[in-house]
């Protein structure tokens, strides 16, 4: 392998020249021309990655070239679509703030003002400690790789002190208990067929499903006769765009365009209430007739022939919040705030919190009690009361 620049060009003169055997073990050599060196460099790190599973040893390799390398190498084939978007903003964010930044130049001290800055870039833009810390962890993780391939001799990432503004108030991720049962209620008389955005909050009051989840939904998934649905699979609204035909009708992808695996990979198969299970009956019923127009059954589809979004739906509950009079004081509530509210609203009518946890698909029981600690401090002050007036 060798990278030249060739004399007396214009268009592309860097060269990244590389050497392939066909099938007979007869080597044929292969060009491939840039305007950059950079860019050859990144091809030629690129080829060692795919040929010999291993990162080039360039000691001029930069942040940004790595990052993308080792997103290729160990993220890309194994997290889901939904996961490497966030990924992929974070390489956006990296890539305009370090351009061509070398991995060996990179210091405790310059790291800190990486993180300093993108809390507040100076523009306005003043990010919550949430996206920070997710910011961080992308980097840091690249740059312990980095460690690990000996660009860098020390961590730059360690002990970085992280801050931000506050994210949404515990006020704007719940709703109380009586506002939600008020929610329920109210979702419950108006739920139909031609209010499907309404539909969706109904089924997520009921499950906790996230909004890709229930619009993943399929009649396949509902099992009447023992009262359950399976959550397997969730739509994937973010990276597939439906086209239609002259008829207007969408043209469906194959299953593995049109759906994801739920962001665990797990399969949850959720007990539901009768009265739930009365309003998908319809909707099963609806998509049954439909199958032309919808091949996979979905539940919820909306007028365009395809699920609401999450702002179709979040539009329809805020109506709905207004006209039950719990709207003021929420205005940040969003739809997935309502599957914080299920496992609130369980938890605190007394259902054991390792239920709640495996209800949700949380990976862990860690990540249910970090989420749900306002409700639980509640509880156990409850139960400390109680505890006193026994002895």
């Amino acid at each position: 392998m060798t990278i030249y620049k060739r004399k007396n060009r214009a268009s592309k003169p860097w060269v990244f020249e590389w050497t392939e055997k066909d099938a007979d073990g007869k080597p044929h050599k292969r060009t491939k021309s840039f305007d950059k060196k950079e860019d050859a460099k990144q091809a030629e790190a690129h080829y060692m990655v795919d040929t010999t599973g291993e990162m080039p040893n360039n000691p001029d390799m930069t942040f940004v070239d790595y990052f993308e390398l080792w997103l290729d190498t160990y993220k890309k084939p194994v997290v889901s679509a939904v996961t490497m978007t966030k990924y992929a903003t974070s390489q956006n964010i990296i890539a305009g703030y370090w351009k061509q930044t070398k991995l060996r130049d990179i210091t405790r001290t310059k790291y800190q003002k990486f993180m300093n800055w993108y809390i507040d870039d100076g523009f306005g833009h003043k990010h919550s400690k949430q996206s920070v810390e997710k910011l961080h962890s992308h980097a840091h993780q690249c740059l312990l790789s980095a460690l690990d391939d000996n660009y860098l001799r020390k961590d730059p990432a360690v002990r970085a002190v992280l801050g931000g503004t506050e994210g949404k108030s515990e006020n704007d991720k719940f709703l109380e208990a009586d506002d939600f049962e008020k929610l329920r209620d109210y979702a419950n008389h108006f739920a139909d067929e031609t209010r499907i955005g309404l539909s969706m909050v109904q089924f997520a009051i009921y499950t906790g499903a996230r909004v890709a989840e229930v619009q993943g939904i399929s009649w396949h998934d509902i099992d009447e006769k023992a009262g359950t649905v399976s959550i397997n699979k969730t739509f994937n609204y973010r990276t597939w765009r439906p086209e239609k035909n002259e008829r207007g009708e969408v043209i469906w992808d194959k299953p593995d365009r049109v759906f994801l695996p739920t962001k665990n990979h797990e399969t949850r198969v959720l007990d539901i209430s009768p009265v739930l299970m009365h309003s998908l009956h319809k909707l099963m019923l609806r998509a049954k007739i439909s199958a032309k127009t919808n091949p996979y059954g979905l539940l919820f589809i909306g007028p365009d022939g395809t699920p609401p979004t999450d702002n179709d739906a979040n539009k329809e509950m805020r109506r709905a919040m207004q006209r039950i009079g719990i709207y003021e004081g929420k205005e940040l509530f969003s739809f997935h705030g309502l599957r914080h509210s299920h496992g609130s609203y369980l938890l605190s009518r007394g259902v054991d919190v390792q239920y709640v946890s495996k209800r949700l698909g949380h990976k862990n029981l860690a990540i249910t009690l970090k989420v749900y600690a306002h409700v639980l401090d509640r509880l156990k002050r409850t139960e400390a009361k109680k505890a006193v007036s026994v002895l």
